[in-house]
C-alpha cells in the first residue's frame, strides 16, 4: 500500500515569554475595554476603589486563572498521551503461539530474483532505484524508479487472459501496473507451488489444507482483487496442490496480522497449518507517477522526501509443523509484535522512540533470545530522512551491538515504495541471513505512516524459552 508523504519543515517555536506576553497583554485590553465602554454606556463616576477592583484586580485574576489552567492541562497531557499508548503498546499477555517454519521463500524484485540475489546486490551497493527511461515528471525529466525487468511477460498475460475469458471473467480488465504485479506475484506463487507439492504435499495428512494469503495493493478495485486471488489459487493448483484444499483468504491484511493470525492457531490444535502468503504492487505506470505528482508525493529534486515508484512481488511458505521442513536448520518466525505511532510519521518530524523500543523487547522475550544476541536488522525503509533516523535512532537504543553500515539493510532503497512487498523481502532476506550468520535477525516495519512492526526470525537450533 502506498504512504502519502508530507514535506518536511522547519518548526516554528515561539518563546514562552512571548507567549504569556501576548496573553497578559489581550487580558488587560480586553478587560479595560470592556470596563471603560460599560462606564461611558451608563454614565458612571467610578471611585478610586472601582478603578482599583475593576482595572487591576480584575485582570490579574483572569491572569491568575489562565496560568494555572495551563499548568494544569499541561500536566494532563503527557498522562492522557501514556494512557492513549497504553493499549497499543501493552498488549501485555499476548496470546500463546507456536513459532512458523519458513519452508520457503521466493521473490521478484528489480535487484533480485531470489533472496541470495537480492542480499549479494545489496552487499555490493548495486540495488538502488536509477533514472526510468520511459517515465517523466511535469517538467519532463526521467522519473527516479526501481523497475523490474521481470514485471512483463505477454505470453503469461495472454494466458491469463485466455483464462479469464474461459472462466467467466472477460469483464474484468487490468491496468498496465496492475499486470505488472499479477506478472511478478504468478512467477513468486508459482515457483513456492512447485515446491510446495513435491514431498511436502505426501508428508501432511490426506485433508490437510493449504491457505493462500494473497496480500494485494489496497487501492485495487474489489473485482481486479478477486479475480487476481482466483487466478493465484489457479496457479497453485496447476503444480499439483488440489484445488479442493486450497482456502483462499480473502481479507484485506498486512502482513504482520496474517502471519500473527496463522501463529496463534486459526486451525485446530491437531491440524498442521500450511500457508503461502504472497505481496506484490507495481507503481510503475503513468496513472502513478501523475497521481503523486499532482499531490506532491513523487520524489524529485524539489521534493527528496516523496515516494519512489517501485514494484516486485515477495511469497513465503508457512507452517508451525517444523517437522515438514526439508532442511536439517529450521529457521523459525517468531515474535511478530506491532503497534501504532500516535501521529503520522509523514507530518511530524519527532519520532516516538518508545514504540520500537517496547517491540523490539517483547519481540525478544516472546522468542526466547535477548536484543544483544541480534546479528542484524532488515527493515522495509526507504530513502526518507524521517523514516531512516527513526530506524537508526531505534537501533542504538535497541541494538547498540549492531553496525549501522554492515549489520542494518534498508529493503525499501532495492525496491521503491511498493505497499508490503518490502517487508516481506525482509523477512525472506531473514530467512537467508539466520542462515549465513548463525544467529537471530530483526525484521522491522516503519514506512508506514502509523504501524510499526518488529519480528524475530531464528534458527530452530536457538535455545528459546518459548517453545
Amino acid at each position: 500500500m502506498s504512504t502519502n508523504p508530507a514535506l518536511l519543515s522547519h518548526e516554528r517555536v515561539i518563546p514562552d515569554w512571548l507567549k504569556s506576553g501576548a496573553l497578559a497583554t489581550f487580558v488587560v485590553v480586553a478587560c479595560w475595554g470592556c470596563v471603560i465602554s460599560y462606564w461611558r454606556t451608563t454614565g458612571s463616576n467610578p471611585q478610586a476603589k472601582d478603578i482599583f477592583l475593576y482595572m487591576l484586580g480584575l485582570p490579574a485574576c483572569l491572569l491568575l486563572l489562565c496560568f494555572a489552567g495551563r499548568k494544569l492541562f499541561s500536566r494532563a497531557i503527557p498522562a492522557a498521551a501514556a494512557t492513549s499508548c497504553a493499549p497499543v503498546l501493552a498488549n501485555a499477555a499476548p496470546a500463546r503461539h507456536m513459532p512458523l517454519a519458513i519452508i520457503g521463500a521466493s521473490l521478484r524484485l528489480p535487484h533480485g530474483a531470489s533472496p541470495e540475489e537480492l542480499a549479494s546486490a545489496m552487499a555490493g551497493n548495486k540495488a538502488r532505484a536509477d533514472l526510468d527511461k520511459e517515465l517523466v515528471d511535469d517538467d519532463g525529466f526521467p522519473v527516479m524508479t526501481a523497475r523490474s525487468s521481470e514485471a512483463v511477460d505477454e505470453v503469461l498475460q495472454e494466458e491469463i487472459a485466455e483464462w479469464l475469458a474461459l472462466n467467466g471473467l472477460a469483464d474484468v480488465h487490468f491496468n498496465d501496473e496492475q499486470w505488472r504485479a499479477l506478472t511478478l506475484a504468478s512467477a513468486v506463487v508459482a515457483e513456492l507451488a512447485a515446491h510446495a507439492a513435491g514431498p511436502l504435499l505426501y508428508q501432511v495428512e490426506t485433508q490437510a489444507k493449504l491457505q493462500l494469503v494473497p496480500i494485494l495493493p489496497t487501492e485495487w478495485e474489489r473485482e481486479h482483487r478477486e479475480t487476481a486471488n482466483i487466478w493465484l489459487k489457479h496457479t497453485v493448483a496447476r503444480y499439483g496442490w488440489p484445488a479442493d484444499r486450497i482456502v483462499l483468504a480473502m481479507e484485506d491484511k498486512s502482513p504482520s496480522a496474517a502471519l500473527k493470525q496463522l501463529a496463534h492457531g486459526a486451525a485446530p490444535v491437531d491440524e498442521p497449518v500450511i500457508a503461502m502468503v504472497v505481496a506484490c504492487a507495481s507503481d510503475i505506470g503513468d496513472e502513478t507517477v501523475a497521481r503523486w505528482a499532482a499531490g506532491k508525493f513523487l520524489f524529485t529534486a524539489s521534493h527528496p522526501q516523496g515516494q519512489i515508484p517501485g514494484e516486485g512481488a515477495v511469497g513465503l511458505s508457512v507452517t508451525n509443523r517444523s517437522s515438514l521442513a526439508q532442511a536439517s536448520t529450521v529457521v523459525l518466525l517468531d515474535g511478530v509484535e506491532e503497534a501504532n505511532r500516535n501521529s503520522s510519521a509523514d507530518e511530524v518530524k519527532r519520532s516516538e522512540p518508545g514504540i520500537f523500543k517496547e517491540l523490539i523487547e517483547r519481540a525478544c522475550k516472546g522468542s526466547g533470545i535477548v536484543a544483544s544476541e541480534v546479528a542484524m536488522l532488515l527493515a522495509d525503509t526507504g530513502h526518507r530522512s524521517s523514516r531512516v533516523l527513526e530506524l537508526m535512532e531505534q537501533v542504538s537504543v535497541g541494538c547498540p551491538q549492531l553496525d549501522e553500515t554492515d549489520d542494518v539493510l534498508r529493503v525499501g532503497v532495492a525496491s521503491g515504495t511498493c505497499g508490503a512487498v518490502p517487508f516481506m523481502a525482509a523477512l525472506a532476506l531473514g530467512r537467508y541471513y539466520v542462515t549465513e550468520r548463525g544467529a537471530p535477525v530483526l525484521c522491522v516495519s516503519n514506512e508506514d505512516p502509523y504501524r510499526r512492526v518488529v519480528a524475530v526470525v531464528r534458527s530452530s537450533d536457538t535455545p528459546s524459552t518459548a517453545e
